[in-house]
């Protein structure tokens, strides 16, 4: 609890900052409708700035979140993508079982956001998947993209492919990757061509420069059955553009006073 006997503005918004982020309750003597406007405020903008996570799972995936492309012509969605219910979480997750090469894409180009999921190969120990964003132009194996690695030994490894640029890449990645048959997460947060990559909540890097800036989000069927659950998305704001630097006057010409 935080008591208070009086309040002005600064302390009130300091209080209101506090409880907004910490979930504590105020105790507190009656506030003037101006103070109960600013508190108002806060909470809406705190609101506000808190991005809407869009989960991008569900038992009819194909047809609401995700489009199917295979290497293999007249190949079947049901035969490399298919959606479970897990027992133990009654929360679906989605079973890819390598074969064909191919992916599933977004349907929806993003730009700015945060993308997460967790994956996990049942037996492989070499198993090979990945994730694909900024991914334009047309389908084919594999498309241009800029590919973020869930191959069981270097999970986290970022490079362009399909004629996509970036200013960097991560190699070499260390193991992040946990046993198989355990659930391991990624998240991927991009800005304006700014992508950076966690896996099991270890930073692995960031990769700046990419061209596209933006593009389809697409998981991969790379020859190993892997699973995915928990897939989401928030949409991030643009990131403010740097000011341009202010203008010196030019020096007032010297006048000889005679």
């Amino acid at each position: 609890m935080i008591y208070v006997d009086k309040l002005t503005h600064l302390n009130l918004f300091t209080l209101i900052v506090a409880g907004v982020f910490t979930g504590q309750m105020f105790c507190a003597q009656p506030v003037s409708s101006q103070e109960a406007v600013v508190l108002q405020e806060a909470v809406v903008t705190k609101k506000a700035a808190e991005p809407t996570r869009l989960q991008l799972l569900s038992k009819d995936f194909s047809s609401v979140h995700w489009d199917f492309y295979s290497g293999k012509v007249d190949a079947v969605l049901s035969n490399t993508w298919t959606v479970q219910t897990d027992p133990e979480t009654s929360e679906p997750f989605l079973i890819c079982k390598g074969e064909p090469f191919g992916y599933l894409r977004t349907k929806l180009i993003h730009r700015n956001y945060r993308f997460g999921l967790e994956w996990k190969f049942p037996s492989d120990k070499n198993g090979n998947s990945g994730i694909l964003i900024h991914t334009t132009g047309e389908d084919r194996i594999w498309p241009k993209s800029l590919q973020i690695q869930l191959h069981q030994p270097v999970a986290g490894s970022t490079f362009p492919s399909g004629g996509a640029k970036t200013t960097n890449e991560l190699r070499d990645v260390p193991m992040l990757s946990k046993p198989v048959n355990q659930w391991n997460s990624c998240v991927i947060t991009s800005l304006d061509g700014v992508v950076s990559v966690t896996i099991n909540d270890e930073s692995v890097g960031t990769v700046t420069g990419a061209d596209p800036l933006e593009g389809m989000i697409a998981l991969q069927s790379e020859g190993a059955e892997v699973h995915f659950r928990n897939i989401w998305i928030e949409e991030l704001p643009s990131p403010p553009q740097d000011e341009p630097p202010v203008q010196e006057p030019a020096p007032l010409e010297s006048v000889q006073v005679k």
